[in-house]
This record gives structure tokens, C-alpha cells and sequence, in this order.
């Protein structure tokens, strides 16, 4: 899933410098969703094959995703303080925001643990700097984020905190889960929270979608070995939707292209599963994603017309830099821990689900 991961980070380029205006490419948002599908799935597999507890799970997500997060807050911080590098503040704003001790307690804690990021965009400030909670998203202090987009994060650190609890589930229990999330996803969509900021990154309207993962991978580990021309099939039909979703009606987008990948991830992984390229591609969105705002913010700071297939080169290259800056001190901490990567998983046998009681059911 790699290849479908790297589109989707190109896809959130894109809605933060368009570059393919006459192409109905996913939005950003509804990207990030499918990110949450395609996570969910990871999870699972990597708990079934790699580690025999939580503690050693944890240990491996943090290894995996906080040194290169704290290496782009870094580079953000120090370009927006020295530079005024930002796509929405400016270093002055920024020091004023942080001058009110609760702006600057909830800024240090998000971005020391990567949680509570998504509350920036239900609260705003009133007229002496203090925080308070405002409906409307752009009402919000988001815009104060050194990195804006890795409020995602957030939502994804909350699954890893549940993941190994909710993969030992059994299958109707975890569908039960999913139907409550999902339940709570269209009353926030169709009922009179919708006007409510908080409710657009809101983890429990957004559970389904890592449950919904957890249960493609169930079936993925009963189907046999050997892809199919299906598998090829639809790992071509789901990168060419990526292209087209945005086409689906309004109500509908936050459901086609995540609801599309959890139907086809069960085959696609097939497919994908022995390549190193698919893998690699597949690590390199992580930083691609950490990096891409920065990238735009400092090709409009520095050039008056900055050309997006430069900035997107750009920023393909330096998340490509950052893989290979990271990988060997990660892996070398991963042995001295003994912890087993995370990828690649071994290509034989068969994966084996989840030994839980009811399990399959």
C-alpha cells in the first residue's frame, strides 16, 4: 500500500498547493481519512506478525514516527522564529500567541507528544490572548501550528494508545465498535453538531475507519497466498480513484475513497506485499507528509511566483533525505531494543490471524 500511500500525501499537497486544478483529485481532508483506513489495516498486520506485546508495539511506533515529527517541528520552528517561514503566521503573531501561559502550556505539550493538536481548531482567542472554544474552524488558533497538517497525528497517536487492545477483539465486537463510530460520523455530518468545528476531528466519528482496517486485515489473512490478477485489478482501480473522488457528491466524499480502499486493501496488500519500491514509497510519504508545508511556505516566502512541480520536487527530495538520514540510527535503535522492524513483514507463510476466541466469527 505504499504506492496508494504516497498519492494520498500527494493529494494533501495538492489541496495546500493546487497543482492538477482540472483533475478532481481527493481532497485533502478526505486523503487524511484514508490514511486512517489504510493505518488501521498496518496495525494490525504488524501486531499479528511482528510483536508479542504492547510495550514492544509502542516502543516501535515511537521509534517510527517521532524522530522524523521532532526533526520537522524543528526545521519549522527555526524557519518561522528566524524567518518568518509559515503558510498562515508570522514569527510576531507567533510570540504574541505564545505570551498567554495556556496557549504556551497546550503548544509545548502538543508538540512534545503529538496529541491535542486538533484542538487548536476549536479554539480562538479573545481580545487580552486567552483561550476560548469557538464553533467555526476558522475561527481557530490552527493557523499557530508550526506543522498544521500533523493534527492527524493527534487522532492516529489515539489509535496506537488502542490498537493492540481493539486488534484482540472479537470480530462482531469490533464491528459493533465501527457501526457506533460510523453511527456518530453521520449524526455529526447530518445533525446540528455539523456546524460545530470540533466535530471535523473528532476521534470517535473516525474510529470506523481504523476498525474498518483492523477487519480488512482479517480478511486478508484468510485469503490464499498467491495474488491474483483481481489484486493488480484493483490496486489500478484505487489509484485511478484517487484521481476522480472529488467528484463524488458533497455528503458522500468522506465515505467513497476510504470506503473504496477497505474494500480493495485485502487484495492490493496482496499484490504489493513482496516489493521493496511499494515499501519504500510507503515510508517516504511519512516524511513527505511532515515536510510539504514547510516546502510551500518557504518557495512563496523567498520567490514571488513559486512553481508547484519545483516545490513538490522539493519536497520529495527532502522527504527522501529525511527517510535515509533516519533509517539507519532507527534501525541500529531498533536492534539494540530488539525490536523487530515493522516492515518488510516476511513474505511466507500465510499471515496468521489473531488467535482470539470468536475471532473469525
Amino acid at each position: 500500500m505504499g504506492f496508494i500511500r504516497l498519492l494520498l500525501a500527494l493529494a494533501v499537497f495538492n489541496s495546500h498547493f493546487p497543482l492538477m486544478e482540472d483533475v478532481h483529485i481527493v481532497d485533502g481532508h478526505e486523503a487524511v481519512l484514508t490514511f486512517f483506513a489504510i493505518s488501521g489495516f498496518y496495525m494490525a498486520l504488524i501486531l499479528d506478525t511482528a510483536y508479542g506485546s504492547p510495550r514492544r508495539f509502542y516502543a516501535a511506533r515511537l521509534l517510527s514516527l517521532y524522530p522524523q515529527y521532532l526533526f520537522a517541528l524543528v526545521l519549522s520552528l527555526t524557519l518561522l522564529l528566524a524567518l518568518d517561514v509559515h503558510p498562515y503566521t508570522s514569527s510576531a503573531e507567533f510570540r504574541r500567541f505564545l505570551a498567554d501561559p495556556g496557549a504556551l502550556a497546550l503548544s509545548l505539550w502538543s508538540w512534545l507528544t503529538m496529541t491535542c493538536q486538533d484542538l487548536f481548531f476549536c479554539l480562538g482567542r479573545t481580545a487580552d490572548g486567552a483561550l476560548h472554544y469557538v464553533p467555526a474552524t476558522r475561527d481557530g488558533v490552527w493557523r499557530q501550528l508550526p506543522l498544521v497538517q500533523t493534527w492527524s497525528l493527534s487522532l492516529e497517536v489515539v489509535f496506537y494508545a488502542m490498537a493492540p487492545f481493539l486488534v484482540r477483539m472479537r470480530t462482531r465486537t469490533l464491528v459493533l465498535i465501527a457501526a457506533a463510530s460510523l453511527a456518530v460520523k453521520l449524526a455529526v455530518l447530518f445533525g446540528p453538531l455539523r456546524a460545530q468545528g470540533f466535530t471535523i476531528r473528532f476521534f470517535p466519528a473516525e474510529c470506523w475507519l481504523f476498525c474498518g482496517g483492523i477487519l480488512a486485515y482479517r480478511v486478508h489473512a484468510r485469503l490464499p497466498r498467491e495474488a491474483s490478477a483481481l489484486d493488480w485489478l484493483l490496486l489500478a482501480g484505487l489509484a485511478g480513484l484517487v484521481f476522480v473522488a472529488d467528484a463524488a457528491p458533497d455528503e458522500a466524499e468522506p465515505f467513497f475513497l476510504p470506503g473504496c480502499a477497505l474494500a480493495a486493501m485485502p487484495f492490493v496488500f496482496r499484490a504489493l506485499r513482496h516489493l521493496p519500491l511499494d515499501r519504500l514509497a510507503g515510508k517516504i510519504s511519512y516524511p513527505f507528509y511532515l515536510l510539504h508545508f514547510t516546502a510551500i511556505a518557504a518557495f512563496e516566502k523567498f520567490l514571488e511566483e513559486p512553481v508547484g512541480w519545483h516545490i513538490l520536487v522539493a519536497t520529495l527530495a527532502g522527504a527522501i533525505a529525511t527517510h535515509f538520514l533516519f533509517t539507519q540510527g532507527l534501525n541500529t535503535m531498533r536492534r539494540n531494543l530488539r525490536l523487530r522492524p515493522v516492515l518488510p513483514v516476511p513474505a511466507a507463510p500465510v499471515p496468521v490471524p489473531l488467535k482470539v476466541r470468536g475471532g473469525r466469527s
